[in-house]
Formats: structure tokens, C-alpha cells, sequence
């Protein structure tokens, strides 16, 4: 069952989850925040939160080893696009940047972050999922390009998508729990960006380059360079070569 918790003005929806976590909040809870002023993504970068767009945090509680429970990014993001997809007008295109964005017509228009949190005196671990998405408004200091649904003539009700996606992420990890990460890797890949094309890895300020060949069924990015197929699990696709 899921509760929402809406709030005008955040730190950071995640933060709030966080806490609320630790005080016994339920599987399900959504920390809902109208401004972000202190949002943040992968690495703890700063991400520029912007008005009218989506910022939210779900609460789950999973008994599962990390590696697969790390699976939740690619959950959430077929999750998102599953609801988002059928919304958009004939040539638009939404599709998965690794591990963790989602991009609209070739654009980061959302990014998710996926945070464990041990739970003291408990064997399940508390993990908060938190998604943004830019509804109205993109921000300008990224490395990657980015772009709004607004921006793209699209314009989405905020509390639909909120709705949407949330009964959606309820949806996608039942899936996950009963089937395991197959049908998740299907549906991811079958809108990965990149597929079979030249990219740009950055891992830990080392540029690599070679051919994006998907997910393994860990969630592993393959990458075919000149000295074999490589396996990452962490860095960040880049927008050039």
C-alpha cells in the first residue's frame, strides 16, 4: 500500500526518506517534495532542482543479497518508462542511459539513485529510490545534454505522473521479486541507449572507449574494446566519443 508524504520545500526528498526509514516508515511510503534546494545525484553531485518538475523517494524493504537488490535501478527505470512511454506523441523516443537515467530524444530528461540503508536490530535493509524528472524544467550546469518533456511540446500533469510511476514501480518490483531480473533485463535492453554503438566510459577520470554491448544479468555494462569484451559496474557514459 503506499502513503504519500508531500512536502512544499526539501533538502532533498532522499534525506527525508532516510529518516523516516530509520523511524519505522512502511514498504511503500513516497516522500514528495515541490522544490528540491539541495538535490543531489550519482557521486553526490549537485543536481539543479528546478519548479514544476517531479521529486520524489520510495521507500522499500528488501531482504535480498546487494547485488541483486542493486538490480532496483534497472527496475525503476523499465518501471518509469513502462508508465511514461505510452504517454508520449508518434517520434518521440524514451529510452535507458547506464545505469541509471533516462533520456527523451536522445536527452537526459530523469535520473534515479538507489541508496541502502542497514536498518539497526533488523535483517532487512531499507533501500530508498528516488527519481527526478524533468516535467517542465532542465538544468544547464550537467555533463550530459538534457532536455524537459515541456521542452519537447510534451506536457504531463505532475500528479499523474507521480501516480502513475509509483503504481507502476509497485508493479515492476513484484515482477522483479516473483520472475527475478530476466524480464527486467529484457525490457531494459530492448531500449538501452547506444546499443551496439561507439561510446565513451569515463571510470574514475580513465576515458575508455569501445562498443556498448548491453547489461549481463547482473547489470553489468559490457563494453567490446580492442582487448576484449569488459565488464563495469561502475563510471558513467558519456555524451561523446
Amino acid at each position: 500500500m503506499v502513503t504519500f508524504y508531500f512536502f512544499d520545500t526539501l533538502d532533498c526528498t532522499i534525506d527525508e526518506a532516510r529518516a523516516r526509514a530509520l523511524q519505522g516508515a512502511e514498504d511503500g511510503s513516497v516522500i514528495v517534495a515541490y522544490k528540491q534546494v539541495k538535490g543531489r545525484g550519482r557521486h553526490g553531485r549537485i543536481w539543479e532542482d528546478l519548479p514544476g518538475n517531479l521529486y520524489m523517494t520510495f521507500i522499500t524493504y528488501l531482504n535480498y543479497p546487494l547485488s541483486e537488490a542493486l538490480q532496483l535501478s534497472f527496475v525503476t527505470c523499465v518501471a518509469v518508462g513502462e508508465k511514461l512511454r505510452p504517454l508520449l506523441p508518434p517520434g518521440h523516443v524514451l529510452t535507458y542511459k547506464w545505469p541509471n537515467d533516462v533520456l527523451l530524444n536522445g536527452k537526459k530528461v530523469g535520473g534515479l539513485l538507489l541508496e541502502a540503508l542497514p536498518l539497526p536490530e533488523k535483517t532487512e535493509t531499507a533501500y530508498l529510490i528516488s527519481c527526478g524528472l524533468n516535467l517542465i524544467s532542465k538544468p544547464l550546469q550537467v555533463r550530459y545534454p538534457t532536455t524537459s518533456f515541456q521542452h519537447e511540446n510534451i506536457y504531463l500533469s505532475l500528479e499523474e505522473v507521480l501516480h502513475g510511476i509509483t503504481a507502476s514501480l509497485e508493479d515492476y518490483i513484484a515482477l522483479w521479486k516473483r520472475k527475478g531480473f530476466a524480464p527486467i533485463y529484457d525490457l531494459w535492453m530492448k531500449y538501452a541507449a547506444g546499443l551496439e554503438e561507439k561510446i565513451s566510459f569515463d571510470l574514475q577520470g580513465k576515458l575508455r572507449t569501445g562498443i556498448f554491448k548491453g547489461i549481463d544479468g547482473e547489470g553489468a555494462l559490457l563494453l567490446r574494446t580492442p582487448q576484449g569484451l569488459k565488464k563495469f559496474t561502475a563510471g558513467e557514459i558519456l555524451a561523446e566519443v
